[in-house]
């Protein structure tokens, strides 16, 4: 055990699978990435126009004082949820947007450092996905604990 040698480890990819990629799982590799590409510039486009409406856009027409108050209060909230999404969401489709455009180099060049770049980026796209899924579940099962105490207290 002592004397046995660790190989040196090599600059080049590891080859763990030994995948090969053939014409048509080039083509539907290269397809997947195509329309990940768009997802990707649909949802920043979304994003844009989020943020727009919820700048420019009218929420109410209240004339009254109070109802002047309501609408500004909702306004500045929906003008904050519209940012704080617009930031998560670039920030997550920059991942699908990278996966797509260096899938696209790497299996248009037959470079697998580019491809394995692009697949990487993907995976970082799922693992933040997950992650916030996971968040965005456990305050719902916070949210339906709350009602529900809350429900059993009224009566």
């Amino acid at each position: 055990m002592e004397n046995e040698q660790i190989p040196p480890a090599s600059p080049s990819l590891d080859n763990f699978f030994n995948i090969s990629f053939d014409t048509a799982t080039r083509a539907q590799v290269r397809q997947a990435a195509v329309w990940a590409k768009i997802c990707a510039l649909c949802a920043f486009a979304g994003y844009a126009i989020a943020l727009i409406v919820a700048f420019f856009g009218r929420l109410s027409n209240l004339t009254d004082i109070e109802g002047a108050q309501l609408g500004a209060s909702f306004r500045s909230g929906s003008i904050l949820g519209a940012i704080l999404s617009a930031v998560i969401g670039v920030f997550i489709n920059y991942f699908l947007y990278r996966f797509a455009v260096s899938t696209i180099k790497g299996i248009d060049a037959m470079d697998n450092v580019a491809t394995n770049d692009g697949f990487n980026h993907l995976r970082r796209y799922f693992r933040i996905l997950g992650i916030l899924i996971i968040i965005a579940l456990c305050f719902l099962v916070l949210g339906i604990g709350f009602g529900i105490m809350a429900g059993v207290n009224r009566y």
